[in-house]
């Protein structure tokens, strides 16, 4: 496996289980509305991260320069998620507001995430 790919999908994975804990301890402890919708975007997020991370690690294979144009596409995507929870954040309903603020934080981090590794794609491929 490549050691570019394994990292990138190593990266995943955490952020997966970090973003699956906190959402389990989010879920518990949170007693409004607001902070329960947040932790269980968070964690549905977690998981689906986890799923691609896993899949990736045991037999996905891709080199740099196939790596690239997935990069590219997911980074447009990501811009449309922060872009769709902004609009929920700005709703009245407080699970609305919480869905929002945990696609813009799951959103976030996965641009800057898709955008790190297209910078590595890029220099590795020259």
């Amino acid at each position: 496996m490549d050691d570019l790919q394994q990292t990138l999908a190593t990266t995943l994975l955490l952020w997966s289980l970090v973003s699956l804990g906190s959402s389990v301890v989010g879920l518990y402890a949170s007693p409004n509305a607001f902070q329960r919708s947040f932790w269980f975007m968070s964690g549905l997020w977690g998981l689906i991260d986890g799923l691609i991370a896993w899949y990736s690690l045991v037999g996905w294979r891709q080199t740099p320069s196939q790596l690239l144009p997935i990069l590219r596409f997911n980074a447009a995507l990501d811009l449309l998620y922060i872009a769709m929870g902004v609009y929920l954040l700005g709703r009245s309903k407080p699970l609305l507001r919480g869905y929002g603020l945990g696609v813009v934080v799951q959103g976030g981090f996965l641009l800057l995430f898709d955008g790190y590794f297209w910078w590595r794609c890029v220099r590795v491929i020259g």
